[in-house]
């Protein structure tokens, strides 16, 4: 790709700084450091798997309680794909898996961010945060032997970590519907 320097520096800037903002989520959430965390967001930010959450305000009072569900915490960030759009947007897929302390239990959670990122006054935020989840399970089973959705003493109607991938994919269910013959008898679908 020919680029002038200029704008190959400020996409690698870029990259470095929605980069962050991955690391910082990550570390804003395990220190349950809600002003930092709410800083790293664009001021008119959807959050959530159905983009329910809108604002800061939102956001703060969403975190303050859903943090509290688990003692602590430890986000992992396996690797962040990000995609400049142009100078002031960018997408990204942030890979993650999660562990959390839930009495006497350690949970983890296998999971991607589908992100959105704008520039806002010469700073790289979050504009919009999908969660998608592949598997939620005590570190003592497996998620196929937990059903790929298990949080210790939880109802049904706390079960909101429903796995969404892969099928959250656009290239997934295209895919194995071109290969049905060749589905793996032994795959465990959610």
């Amino acid at each position: 790709m020919d680029m002038p320097d200029l704008e190959r520096l400020e996409r690698v800037e870029a990259h470095i700084a929605i980069t962050q903002l991955a690391l910082r989520y990550a570390r804003s959430v395990d220190a349950r450091d809600l002003d930092t965390l709410i800083g790293l967001f664009a001021p008119d930010v959807e959050f959530g798997q159905r983009s329910n959450i809108h604002g800061p305000q939102q956001l703060r009072e969403f975190f303050g309680k859903a943090l509290t569900n688990f003692y602590r915490s430890m986000h992992q960030v396996c690797g962040h794909v990000v995609d400049i759009e142009d100078g002031d947007t960018a997408s990204g897929t942030v890979y993650c898996r999660v562990e959390h302390e839930d009495g006497d239990n350690w949970v983890i959670q296998l999971m991607v961010y589908f992100d959105r990122y704008r520039r806002v006054d010469g700073r790289w935020l979050i504009a919009s945060r999908r969660p998608a989840y592949l598997a939620t399970h005590d570190v003592r089973h497996t998620p196929q032997q937990a059903g790929f959705v298990e949080w210790p003493h939880w109802d049904d109607a706390q079960r909101r970590f429903a796995p969404t991938l892969p099928q959250a994919w656009p290239t997934w269910n295209p895919y194995w519907s071109d290969h049905q013959d060749r589905v793996p008898t032994r795959t465990t679908r959610p």
